[in-house]
């Protein structure tokens, strides 16, 4: 080339080489042809539409090298390539913008000051569909010539005439086979005018900002420290900005922008489709926003200043806050609306999107649909397939969550029977996609689906139990994440066949020696094992163990935290036994901990299993019979909660007589080996133990141990 013509910063290729021709004052033609640039296309007979602009290959890259003595980064950076995938969608092979795929357009906006001072060159980030603002000016971008009414820049410059920088080059609109060229001065066209420091302003140069980080990754609020990628941001602004334009009213974005920018916005809804189409208005469809890129600056500015503030949110809450005006109007609009459904009208979304578009239904949604969404713990997951965690839950939750989480009346009675199923049922809800009558038999309990929904929703409506869905959002968590240390599923199939579980001479063996009287029944101690081994209640076991009536029940559950630490080690030795006969080499109960600090601000309905010591529970029960209600008071706690801890640590509350009868039976086979084996004496043993000799000797003759006559063993002096 004869002279060096520098590009001017952030020009757009096709700008700079119209501008190299005007410069030489020759005809478009001349300056393709020299840089080897294509002047038709074979593939259609039309002038070529500035492809290169758009993607340049390397040899037409190193031509115009060649001939300008500009760098190719440089080059490169003057198409859109840079923004492929990130702001744009280049349809491979074609070298053209897809205009369905993140707001793609044709053609390209323009601001008349900044063409005026530059002398009519062309900002490349003018052709993408999130310019929509002059931040320098403080105007909107002008998206059409206002005497041919064409958008610029949609084909290349006419090839035989010398490019005029700063005029409309489209044709004008007395048309025929070889139309004159508009050339209307493109610096004279009205604008509309923004407060400078605006919202409008402020969205573009977040827009601008992100644009044109190196590392193609924006840091919004809502995104987390570690961010997310441009595509990923700008696909969730795209996808906000089309419910907005569907759905928003003008009452709803006055606090968005100014009223001369919304009544421009509002003429364009009323008809956005171009001039051009051929679709008749009446087979519009009503989503039709969704698909194109706004033509008109007003349009994206709105739209993308509306999304904005949901995605600048602090958080998902926050986010969720933001756009529920929004989901709101998209469920005005006729359509069913459900937290899946909030999501598919928006096309593709980013987790945390849609995490707070679900969030923003929470009020509107059936109680069940937010343990299966998880808007209670604001989850960025949506619903999938976790029947797998029905082999990690027992078909009554844990005792201690049980306890934490079951409603109460005022009297301290359950508010629901069978909470303990129930919760268990909706444990494995969370998250998942199950029906309720699946997720009934998966957790092998006989609860109605009438029930688990009634207790679901009386959980969202008290007080009291604000944070019981967010808890056990976060026990399935835990359960899904570090799973179980038993295998509930394999447990019921094996044992609930069983209708025995312990020899009850065996059994009541034990009585003889720790009761004088009222020995409980060896029913219970049946139920007792399969409760323990199973996790499920009584009324689940074999048809021969199950207890039939309410009484029965009740006599079980007293049975449970009234049993003496010897019964329960006699009840606990046989259950483990059962295991190993199985080859289960699984601990006999065991029981979820989450972190103290998970649930130290959840509103619960019942109070920590754990603020009550073994210590303090052992200290606080007389000797002899007792008041559950009485021994409540005492650790300044609930009957439920006293009840619980009496159930998994036993205390021995028998009066003095039978607590030393109950000792003698737990120390016996340590006496039998020193008598025995060691040859020690009674008064020995007796010594030892600090107890009596009767004691000893009455022991010996109950239990069947053979006593030597006195001095009978060799070598041990008589006693005097």
């Amino acid at each position: 080339m004869p002279i060096r013509y520098a590009p001017y910063p952030g020009e757009a290729l096709d700008s700079w080489l119209e501008a190299f021709a005007a410069r030489l004052s020759c005809p478009f033609t001349d300056v393709l042809g020299a840089l080897g640039l294509p002047n038709r296309d074979p593939a259609v007979a039309a002038p070529v539409l500035p492809r290169w602009t758009t993607v340049a290959t390397p040899d037409e890259l190193s031509v115009i090298t060649e001939v300008t003595g500009v760098a190719a980064d440089v080059l490169t950076a003057m198409t859109l390539q840079p923004y492929d995938g990130h702001a744009v969608v280049i349809v491979p092979g074609q070298r053209r913008v897809h205009r369905q795929a993140l707001w793609g357009r044709a053609g390209s906006r323009y601001c008349p000051t900044c063409l005026e001072e530059t002398g009519g060159r062309w900002q490349l980030t003018w052709r993408l569909g999130w310019s929509f603002a002059c931040t320098r000016h403080h105007v909107l971008l002008a998206d059409r010539c206002p005497a041919c009414l064409r958008t610029p820049r949609l084909r290349s410059h006419p090839r035989r005439e010398v490019p005029r920088p700063g005029l409309c080059s489209s044709a004008a609109l007395a048309g025929g086979p070889r139309p004159r060229r508009c050339h209307h001065p493109l610096t004279d066209t009205p604008v509309t005018a923004l407060t400078p420091g605006g919202a409008l302003e402020e969205t573009q140069r977040l827009i601008d900002t992100a644009l044109a980080a190196t590392d193609r990754m924006v840091h919004w609020p809502l995104y987390g420290p570690g961010g997310v990628s441009l595509l990923t941001a700008l696909r969730d602004v795209k996808s906000l900005g089309a419910l907005v334009l569907n759905h928003a009213t003008p009452t709803d974005l006055h606090p968005v922008a100014p009223g001369e920018v919304l009544e421009r916005m509002e003429h364009y809804r009323t008809n956005p489709l171009s001039a051009r189409s051929q679709r008749h208005p009446n087979t519009q469809r009503s989503d039709v926003h969704s698909y194109q890129a706004p033509d008109d600056a007003a349009a994206t500015a709105v739209a993308t200043t509306a999304a904005l503030r949901i995605l600048c949110a602090a958080d998902i809450p926050a986010a969720a806050d933001a756009a529920r005006w929004l989901t709101e109007r998209v469920a005005a609009s006729g359509r069913p609306l459900y937290p899946a459904g909030v999501v598919s009208v928006g096309g593709t979304l980013s987790p945390v999107l849609e995490a707070s578009l679900r969030c923003s239904r929470e009020s509107q949604i059936m109680p069940v649909y937010r343990l299966r969404h998880r808007t209670a713990a604001h989850s960025t997951r949506p619903p999938a397939n976790h029947d797998a965690r029905a082999d990690m839950l027992p078909s009554a939750l844990w005792p201690e969550w049980a306890l934490r989480l079951s409603p109460r009346h005022s009297n301290g009675r359950p508010a629901a029977k069978r909470t303990d199923e129930l919760l268990s049922v909706a444990c494995l809800l969370v998250g998942n996609t199950t029906s309720i009558p699946a997720a009934i038999r998966l957790t092998g309990t006989t609860v109605t689906s009438h029930n688990v929904s009634t207790l679901i929703a009386d959980l969202t409506r008290r007080t009291d139990c604000a944070d019981v869905l967010h808890a056990l959002i976060l026990l399935a968590d835990h359960l899904d994440q570090h799973g179980t240390a038993i295998d509930y599923a394999r447990r019921r199939a094996l044992f609930t066949k069983h209708a025995r579980f312990i020899d009850p001479r065996c059994w009541n063996d034990l009585q003889r020696r720790l009761r004088s009287t009222g020995a409980p029944n060896v029913a219970h101690a049946q139920r007792w094992i399969f409760h323990t081994l199973t996790g499920s209640p009584p009324h689940l076991a074999h048809p021969d163990l199950a207890p039939a009536a309410g009484a029965q029940r009740q006599q079980y559950q007293r049975f449970r935290w009234r049993i003496l630490p010897a019964e329960a080690d006699l009840l606990t030795h046989t259950a483990q036994e059962l295991l190993d006969e199985h080859g289960i080499g699984e601990p006999l109960q065991w029981t979820p901990r989450l972190p103290a600090r998970a649930l130290r601000h959840l509103a619960l309905p019942g109070p920590d299993p754990d603020s009550i010591t073994i210590a303090q529970l052992h200290q606080a029960v007389p000797g002899g019979d007792f008041s559950i209600a009485q021994l409540a008071r005492t650790l300044n706690t609930t009957t439920a909660h006293v009840i619980c801890l009496l159930s998994q640590h036993p205390v021995d509350w028998s009066p003095p007589r039978f607590r030393r009868t109950q000792h003698t039976a737990t120390r016996l086979e340590q006496w039998r080996t020193w008598y025995e084996q060691d040859h020690l004496s009674l008064q020995a043993i007796a010594e030892r133990e600090g107890t009596s000799l009767a004691t000893v000797r009455l022991a010996f003759l109950k239990n069947g141990v053979p006593l030597r006559p006195a001095g009978s063993y060799p070598g041990r002096p008589r006693r005097k």
